[in-house]
């Protein structure tokens, strides 16, 4: 049974974590909050829901859902969706309003254009953190660069590429 003071704390974390998540990812602050400050859930927690996220329909990060429920349950689970995405979808709509009648102002377009480089860096602390919760062995790391060259360099579809590396991964005891 989860306490009102853990689905306030939960409600509180999740809501600026989502207002925070640029792109749909902030995986390095996620681990800071969830993992090394709260100690809500495990690194491995963390690796697994991200992963489960991107092999589910819709928005990769429904793993907010996943450690809501490691944390909390049922509840918790509901508490850290609706915190994440609600306050986020509520100014998301705000501001393309707003978007929509501004858009070629030139300070719009310059506000834009700074954002790339800011989402490019939360996308690399995103990879660092799974990285380093997902790959301890010189195979795994062989396994992790030939699924994101596969990736990279063809149209496969990334489902089957994540199944084929968990299969191998199995296989070989990773």
């Amino acid at each position: 049974m989860s306490s009102p003071d853990l689905l306030g704390a939960m409600f509180a974390e999740f809501a600026r974590l989502g207002l925070v998540s640029f792109g749909g990812a902030n995986l390095a602050e996620m681990e800071r909050v969830l993992v090394l400050q709260r100690h809500w859930i495990s690194p491995q927690v963390l690796a697994n829901g991200f992963a489960l996220g991107q092999v589910m329909p819709g928005p990769n990060l429904l793993a907010v859902t996943h450690y809501g429920y490691a944390i909390a349950g049922w509840s918790g689970a509901a508490v850290a969706t609706a915190a994440f995405y609600g306050p986020t979808a509520f100014l998301s709509a705000l501001v393309a309003a707003l978007w929509y009648r501004n858009s070629r102002h030139p300070w719009a377009v310059a506000l834009r254009n700074s954002l790339l480089p800011f989402g490019a860096g939360v996308m690399l602390a995103s990879l660092l953190v799974l990285w380093r919760s997902s790959v301890h062995h010189w195979v795994g790391a062989a396994l992790a660069t030939l699924a994101f060259a596969l990736l990279w360099k063809t149209r496969v579809n990334a489902a089957l590429v994540i199944a084929a590396a968990a299969l191998i991964g199995a296989v070989i005891g990773l």
